[in-house]
């Protein structure tokens, strides 16, 4: 059991198990006695950092006890990025971070570039995330695997987060624009 008395959210490194592929996950489903049922699982609302309650085997287990007779997967692959790819999530973290994806292609062109040849090595039949849902009196439970893969989200932010004049001045308008809007309102 577990008891806090703060409310502080604590970041801690998750250890998630393995992505599974589809015949990995009916075979844990025969053995726990389940059938599995694939669907389209809402991965956006799930990340890396997505709790893992308990491992594939318990939470299986759990549904079986629970008296569910069936649970819902979703397995995942990625196909090599491309500069298409790059352009596509710069622009998406250019409009979260609310900067120009110029910007971003710019300073960060030597991650993108290492980002491209990392992903190249990657095998693309692995899967880089699987998910079983089980539904028990109205709850969802869910297990949650991801094989390592690059990401280049994180590679992007850790390299504005060094920052650079280009970023720097970019977040500074940004922030005097904010400030002005917000001597208008008063």
């Amino acid at each position: 059991m577990k008891i806090t008395k703060s409310l502080t959210h604590i970041a801690t490194d998750l250890q998630l198990e393995p992505a599974l592929r589809e015949d990995e996950l009916h075979a844990a489903f025969a053995r726990a006695g389940l059938k599995g049922f694939p669907a389209e699982l809402d991965i956006a609302e799930r990340t890396e950092d997505h709790v893992q309650m308990a491992s594939l085997e318990a939470l299986l287990g759990f549904a079986r006890e629970s008296g569910a007779a069936a649970v819902t997967y979703d397995v995942t692959y990625f196909p090599h990025a491309d500069d298409a790819e790059v352009d596509r999530q710069a622009a998406l973290l250019a409009r979260d971070l609310e900067i120009d994806a110029g910007i971003i292609r710019e300073l960060c062109a030597s991650e993108i570039d290492e980002y491209l040849s990392l992903d190249a090595k990657r095998d693309p039949n692995t899967p880089v995330h699987s998910i079983v849902e089980a539904y028990v009196g109205g709850t969802a439970f869910a297990w949650y695997g991801m094989n390592d893969y690059p990401r280049l989200r994180r590679v992007i932010l850790r390299r504005l987060a060094r920052g650079g004049d280009q970023a720097l001045h970019s977040f500074v308008i940004r922030a005097s624009k904010a400030q002005m809007e917000l001597t208008e309102d008063l």
